[in-house]
């Protein structure tokens, strides 16, 4: 069983986008998160431990998080955790690596706000099988343009 999680910080590295072979996108993207405290002596936030996650997006998701994130942005990732061991190529370093499998992600509206460009619907519904989500439901949303990677 996976951890869930939800993760509020910022998107460290551009969002890197790959097409499989059978044609499924997916987008990864670095997150840093960073404790903030109230220190009372000070009477100012200070910053705490930034934690680094790798996060990757599928399908949709994935186009929309490409479309959407920049570098700096706050937002907002909910996912599977999981832990990666990794070694460098020469051996000579270990570690881990906290990776999260996105379900959902946004701007942090708390921070900030956006503009939403919601699909539109042009067909009636259509009941379509993939594999790897199960049937999923076509609501007839149209597509936005073509992204080129």
């Amino acid at each position: 069983m996976k951890t869930q999680l939800t993760v509020r910080g910022n998107v460290a590295t551009a969002p890197r986008r790959f097409v499989t072979d059978d044609g499924m996108a997916i987008v990864e993207f670095r997150l840093a998160a960073t404790e903030r405290y109230f220190n009372r002596q000070s009477q100012e936030w200070e910053d705490g431990t930034t934690s680094w996650y790798t996060v990757s997006a599928f399908r949709r998701l994935a186009e929309n998080v490409f479309r959407s994130f920049s570098v700096g942005d706050p937002v907002i990732v909910s996912g599977k955790l999981t832990i990666k061991q990794w070694t460098s190529k020469d051996e000579s370093k270990k570690g881990t690596t906290p990776e999260i499998n996105a379900v959902t992600a946004g701007h942090d509206l708390l921070l900030g706000f956006t503009d939403f460009t919601r699909y539109t619907k042009s067909k009636s519904p259509i009941v379509a099988e993939d594999s790897h989500d199960g049937p999923l439901i076509d609501h007839g949303w149209e597509e936005p343009e073509a992204l080129s990677a």
